[in-house]
């Protein structure tokens, strides 16, 4: 057997122990959870020798395999990081994609926590604050004729899986997303095209939009990252390379996707129908520990002391809920009427709709999204409640 066919032979195999963590994990959370737990002893994200003699070292073989099994429990950042400064040509086409994914989490955490202060770090203008049972911070900009969006808001930890199920639980979708007559603005397809791993999908959305615009699509794919465990910081690394490594939150990534992107999962995207125009969008939410100085925290707290004179219990478990994205709308010039609806009027409605419907379904008020809660439960949403307490120190990280 050659050097080449004996180390893709053994990688082989560590992608079916890898396969075997997740069919683990269906049945024990925490097992999973054990055994992705990197070695402690292994100074990983480190230039390591890579050949010994010809071969490849232990210490390199176990990091190959340890990313695929880190990638299959979602810690796409941490098995970025466990890849780097390992010889690209040792790498198969799993790594590369982890590193693809890894890569666009690093962007998602850039565009999220970029500072949003009196500077105006990353060019954001603040379109305004809105206030009410949810309050929240939107921010806008305008470059090369595509629109970008950021918003913010703080919620209790006991509504992140109904969050997560509004996101997850895409067939819904026309359930509770909001329609305008005028100007025209109406989902009329919401499906599910492809499930992997645990909580990644792809979806096609179509919306209506004003004559003599045709119809809009988007086929857009999510995927989620665990990036609650700390690491060690990359040797030699610059800013973007660092993003993620203090760990501390849930990340989920949102791309469009078109008919060049085939063969990245499987599917076949055929060209767009006549008469429909394909958008491009990107972006991304994170979800972390609230700051104490995040100037929503007031507000929230304000609401939870008037609810605390109701003799509900005030609440201190505050995560802070980014969402940004940028679209291209696929249009010559974009109309400032339309910019100006988009912005005061659309994204504020379906943003507080979002929430709404992620309380009404905490509230139990949701009957298909209680339902689709029940039946994944044991392998996606025990899940994200066992993360949140980790994520908000409520409970200790297992060690290894």
């Amino acid at each position: 057997m050659t050097m080449t066919a004996a180390v893709e032979s053994i990688l082989e195999t560590g992608l079916q122990v890898a396969m075997s963590q997740e069919h683990t994990h269906e049945k024990n959370i925490a097992v999973v959870q054990e055994e992705s737990t990197i070695d402690e002893t292994t100074e990983v994200g480190v230039t390591q020798p890579e050949e010994k003699n010809g071969h490849l070292t232990t210490e390199i073989l176990n990091r190959l395999d340890q990313a695929l099994i880190l990638g299959k429990d979602d810690k796409l950042l941490l098995a970025a990081h466990l890849l780097h400064g390992i010889d690209e040509k040792h790498l198969q086409p799993a790594h590369h994609d982890l590193l693809r994914e890894a890569a666009i989490f690093k962007n998602i955490l850039q565009d999220n926590t970029t500072s949003l202060d009196q500077d105006n770090d990353g060019g954001w203008l603040k379109q305004g604050d809105h206030t009410g049972r949810h309050n929240f911070s939107m921010y806008y900009k305008l470059i090369n004729n595509q629109l970008s969006c950021r918003l913010e808001t703080v919620v209790h930890a006991d509504l992140l899986v109904p969050i997560l199920s509004v996101l997850n639980e895409s067939e819904l979708y026309s359930t509770w997303l909001p329609n305008y007559n005028v100007p025209k603005m109406k989902v009329v397809k919401s499906e599910k095209l492809h499930q992997s791993g645990r909580c990644g999908q792809v979806v096609n959305v179509e919306t209506e939009v004003p004559w003599p615009l045709a119809t809009r699509q988007v086929i857009l794919k999510a995927v989620a990252c665990d990036n609650i465990d700390s690491y060690p910081e990359v040797e030699n690394g610059g800013e973007i390379d660092c993003l993620g490594k203090d760990g501390g939150r849930i990340l989920i990534s949102i791309r469009s996707m078109d008919c060049q992107n085939n063969l990245e999962e499987g599917l076949d995207i055929p060209a767009a129908n006549k008469g429909v125009v394909r958008m491009k969008v990107e972006g991304g939410f994170t979800l972390g520990k609230c700051p104490s100085d995040n100037p929503l925290v007031k507000s929230s707290m304000q609401y939870d002391a008037t609810a605390a004179s109701l003799e509900a219990p005030l609440r201190d478990d505050l995560v802070l809920f980014t969402f940004s994205f940028c679209v291209d709308p696929q249009l010559a010039l974009i109309p400032q009427p339309f910019i100006n609806f988009f912005l005061r009027t659309a994204m504020g409605q379906m943003w507080n709709m979002f929430l709404n419907v992620a309380e009404e379904i905490k509230a139990e008020k949701r009957p298909a999204h209680s339902e689709a809660i029940e039946k994944k439960r044991e392998v996606l949403y025990d899940w994200i409640e066992e993360r949140t307490r980790v994520m908000l120190g409520q409970v200790s990280q297992p060690s290894s």
